[in-house]
């Protein structure tokens, strides 16, 4: 019997369903690299399951071995592991929960000092519903961008449809009510502009206008049409946009089905366009994704991983870098990804995974200032071919920064 099998088998007798044990795995994978031995891995799985999970902690650990030998990893030996009981596990994850609660309400105070964080900390966003609801709408406004779509729905829970008063009176031949509610956005290269949703708007005398309910109805047909997977040329786009921020792809992770891929500190040669050049230089990071995925699944993976790079859990800079426990990194890179293929129109695969997080109603601490800007920057890197200087690899790291600047000035040498 394989360790797999073994897992699902002893699953089933602690009265784990299948789905349940998929959810599982997937977490396990997401973390089982980024924790310091079986320890950090049983109490972050607990962390996240819960404690009638325990049971599976170390199957789930077993089961990559076979991964992590391949892969160049090494994890704790089954003698090693065996030395935790089950009794000791559940002992030290009361006793980490208890301390985790003060540290979380020492947290808050300090996340409060941050202007960023100040409109999330109120009790109304950290609860699960509320944060649904944000997220539906941001996913929902994909002509926004993701700061705007936030900052909108912030100030007008439920707003329908959202246009300056210039859109609406060019475009629709409607006008802004006196006194309608301004919502403030963020304008490109500017301060800020004023929106108006629709019903704060009313046809102009003397002009065809389109009725509310016929703006809406076409609204609500954009809204159902979902692509269902990603277009390679955009898939590509993004992994050839990598290199720019210092990863290296790969796409070789030898695993089950089930498994997505990882982010990782690496070195490797890569290629970047400085100029009109190609220049070898060495990576910062490794993007390592599973061949056996799916294209959408490899999108998927490859969003969430850089979820954990731009909201900064593992960063070009080690001063710069959060700070947070296990479950918040996870939490802020799928949401990240989430938001990304929901705006995009594509599979999911998110959904339930988010949900388990908030299974007592609240989500755990989180920056939704970076979630937004790391949604931003991902779908530029979608659209468009990224420009060295643009990355935050060049905008951070000063070695690379110089290396950069010092290839530019021998091109303009040589062009004299």
């Amino acid at each position: 019997m394989t360790n797999n099998d073994h897992t699902i088998d002893f699953a089933e007798k602690n009265g784990i369903s299948k789905e349940m044990l998929q959810i599982a795995r997937k977490y396990a994978l997401s973390i089982v690299f980024h924790t310091r031995g079986f320890m950090e891995f049983a109490m972050s799985m607990l962390d996240y399951l819960g404690e009638d999970y325990c049971c599976i902690c170390k199957d789930l650990y077993y089961e990559f071995y076979d991964v992590a030998f391949t892969n160049g990893f090494y994890l704790e030996g089954r003698e090693d592991v065996e030395k935790f009981s089950e009794e000791y596990l559940l002992n030290c994850y009361y006793q980490e929960k208890e301390a985790k609660r003060k540290a979380e309400r020492e947290r808050e105070e300090e996340f409060r000092s941050n202007v960023d964080e100040l409109q999330f900390l109120i009790d109304e966003c950290r609860n699960s519903d509320r944060f649904k609801q944000l997220l539906d709408f941001v996913g929902k406004f994909r002509y926004l961008a993701p700061y705007n779509a936030m900052l909108v729905e912030m100030q007008l829970p439920g707003a329908k449809l959202v246009l300056t008063g210039k859109k609406w009176r060019e475009e629709y031949g409607r006008r802004v009510k006196p006194n309608a509610q301004q919502l403030i956005t963020l304008y490109p290269f500017g301060p800020i502009q004023c929106m108006f949703d629709i019903s704060g708007t009313e046809p102009i005398e003397g002009v065809k206008a389109q009725k509310e309910t016929e703006l809406m109805e076409e609204w609500d047909e954009c809204l159902k049409r979902v692509e269902g997977d990603i277009k390679p040329e955009l898939l590509n786009r993004l992994i050839n946009n990598l290199p720019s921020y210092g990863i290296y792809y790969d796409d070789s992770l030898l695993a089950a089905n089930t498994y997505g891929g990882y982010l990782m500190p690496y070195k490797h040669t890569i290629q970047v366009k400085i100029g009109d050049e190609l220049i070898k230089t060495s990576s910062r990071f490794m993007i390592s994704v599973n061949h056996k995925q799916s294209d959408t699944e490899k999108f998927h993976t490859i969003c969430h991983e850089l979820g954990h790079l731009l909201c900064k859990h593992i960063y070009y800079n080690e001063r710069a870098r959060r700070h947070l426990n296990i479950k918040e990194e996870e939490f802020e890179a799928e949401t990240v990804a989430w938001l990304v293929c929901k705006r995009m129109g594509i599979s999911n695969p998110s959904e339930q995974y988010l949900a388990f997080y908030a299974k007592d109603g609240q989500i755990p601490l989180c920056s939704l200032d970076l979630i937004m800007k790391a949604v931003t920057e991902i779908e530029e890197m979608i659209k468009f071919e990224t420009s060295i200087k643009t990355g935050k690899w060049y905008q951070t790291d000063k070695i690379f920064k110089d290396f950069v600047d010092d290839v530019f000035k021998k091109q303009k040498r040589k062009k004299k």
